[in-house]
């Protein structure tokens, strides 16, 4: 049940965060709906924030560099001269920086899931599970911000 929390907190959050600068706007932890639903005392709201702007800078490094990679695969592939090593070698580069975002995102992720007691994790899981049921009820392109986020 966990790991299906997880997974679902994890989603959330990558979509919040498909890139790293919209990330800035969806702190969960600041929020106060999340804070008075989980019940978080203010030692989590730092702890969750220390590991956020410590995983930062690499994310938007990593999200850099998969942008490059991504760029220049298009390139590659659109280049008449281009062979099929050439592409295969573009596209596993384009792979690895993709991996690497979401290895370090994971463990973001995983931090400050071990943050939470197992109840907030729980509660954390039904507000997810909630709003994913609003979301799907309403036509595509009809969410507010907070919506789209949650």
């Amino acid at each position: 049940m966990l790991r299906k929390l997880f997974i679902c907190l994890a989603l959330s959050l990558i979509v919040a965060d498909a890139q790293p600068a919209s990330a800035q706007s969806f702190k969960w932890w600041q929020m106060e709906r999340f804070q008075k639903g989980l019940t978080l005392t203010q030692e989590q709201i730092d702890r969750i924030e220390a590991i956020f702007q410590t995983a930062e800078p690499s994310l938007r490094a990593q999200k850099s560099a998969l942008d490059k990679a991504e760029h220049k695969l298009s390139k590659v592939i659109t280049d008449t001269k281009s062979d099929e090593a050439t592409v295969v070698q573009s596209a596993e580069r384009v792979e690895s920086a993709r991996a690497e975002l979401s290895r370090t995102r994971t463990l973001q992720l995983f931090r400050m899931r071990r943050v939470l007691t197992d109840e907030q994790n729980l509660r954390m899981k039904e507000m997810h599970d909630h709003d994913r049921r609003e979301r799907d009820k309403r036509p595509k392109g009809d969410l507010s911000d907070d919506e789209a986020c949650s």
